[in-house]
């Protein structure tokens, strides 16, 4: 199936100088002129030439010369940078398979119940998502998305945005990992393989026959390569305890309407092995209890850990200045137009340690290649349809 993501426009404008904002005895505007009989060229005070930048001489009459103890103030070439740039929402891939066996009957229906939430917090985020469900789409326990994620009965496919793949294929109380591989042929090309991916599982029981190592291990040999090296597991299953060691004690929590104790995912989503050892560089999901009666705040406190293990990129690269122009980097000053028009001036930090909402940094300060949103910001401007990011250069020229 072929889907058209959507993507946020934002437009990157590298506006034209700005030389002199922060005056010393080299900078000059019209409101700072130069002293000691220098002019202001580009920007910066230089010994009075004997022509001009555009090889005129200084004395030549001009119509729009200024009055004579104003000196000339030039742009300088940099007036002429301009450019565009758009930011693509980074992309996540949200796989759900929910066990459709007669006991599941409140669990199927939560699950109808709050997919639409779900989604509507990964669209606020600015993450460009798309969901599959591995389900039986009808019953007590099947799983019918309505609109707008899902088209709703009597198809139960996607909405209009084309964000929901449904795969018609009833999940028993213990094979789920089994049914997600053998249909894998029937959803890869729905995937992308740059994208993170989140697999939600919710059931009531344990899978059979598999491990969690197992199921790591199938995953990543999966084709095409590497399209499941960034993953998240969620499990919304049976347990009581919230450490492996209390997982199955029932002195340690309720929950009286497992099946058996779901370890297997807990395990996926602890990021712990087979051993109960924590797995390094594992980003670990969200484990829930599935006899939970309102599961509102369980899929939006998926959503939220989504968001936060997504990474999001927001860099721009600086452009190159002009011939015989170089880029004063202490002068470029970011501001951000939001939808409605208003305006945002941001300010720069250190570095991405330093960052706080409504702040930017380059990527090396010694030697900038990028100018770099902090992460909140960068959320905020994704999930800003029409947001416009300003870019005013500092600049000037390069003298033999």
């Amino acid at each position: 199936m072929n889907v058209r993501p959507r993507w946020l426009p934002l437009l990157l404008l590298l506006g034209a100088c700005d030389c002199g904002s922060n005056p010393s005895p080299t900078r000059c505007d019209v409101a700072t002129p130069c002293e000691g009989g220098e002019s202001c060229v580009d920007g910066l005070c230089v010994p009075n030439p004997d022509a001009s930048t555009d090889g005129a001489p200084t004395d030549a009459p001009s119509t729009d010369a200024p009055p004579p103890d104003v000196p000339m103030v030039d742009a300088g070439p940099c007036r002429a940078i301009s450019g565009e740039s758009t930011l693509e929402p980074s992309p996540v891939d949200i796989l759900v398979m929910i066990d459709n066996s007669g006991s599941m009957t409140q669990e199927a229906e939560q699950t109808r119940a709050n997919m639409n939430r779900f989604a509507e917090i990964l669209g606020m985020s600015g993450l460009d998502y798309r969901v599959v469900l591995i389900s039986r789409p009808d019953g007590d326990t099947g799983v019918c998305i309505p609109a707008p994620l899902g088209s709703g009965e009597p198809d139960c496919g996607s909405g209009p945005e084309g964000r929901l793949l449904a795969i018609h294929q009833a999940i028993g109380s213990r094979n789920a990992p089994e049914i997600m591989l053998m249909r894998y042929p029937d959803y890869v090309d729905f995937l992308r393989p740059e994208a993170v991916k989140v697999l939600i599982w919710i059931t009531d029981d344990q899978a059979r026959d598999t491990t969690a190592d197992a199921i790591r291990a199938n995953l990543a040999a999966l084709e095409p390569a590497g399209m499941f090296d960034d993953t998240i597991h969620n499990a919304i299953v049976g347990f009581y305890g919230d450490t492996p060691a209390t997982w199955g004690d029932e002195g340690a929590g309720m929950c009286g309407s497992l099946a058996r104790v779901g370890s297997v995912y807990l395990r996926l989503a602890g990021c712990y092995d087979n051993d109960d050892m924590p797995i390094a560089e594992c980003t670990p999901g969200l484990a829930a209890r599935v006899c939970e009666t309102d599961w509102t705040e369980i899929f939006e406190g998926i959503a939220a850990a989504v968001v936060r293990g997504v990474p999001v990129q927001c860099e721009f690269p600086m452009p190159a200045a002009p011939d015989g122009m170089t880029i004063n980097y202490e002068d470029v000053r970011v501001s951000y137009t939001r939808g409605d028009g208003t305006n945002e001036a941001l300010t720069r930090v250190a570095d991405e340690a330093a960052c706080t909402d409504g702040a930017w940094y380059y990527d090396d300060p010694a030697m900038p290649t990028e100018v770099r949103l902090c992460p909140a910001l960068c959320t905020r401007v994704q999930a800003d349809e029409g947001a416009r990011m300003d870019v005013g250069l500092g600049c000037f020229p390069i003298l033999d």
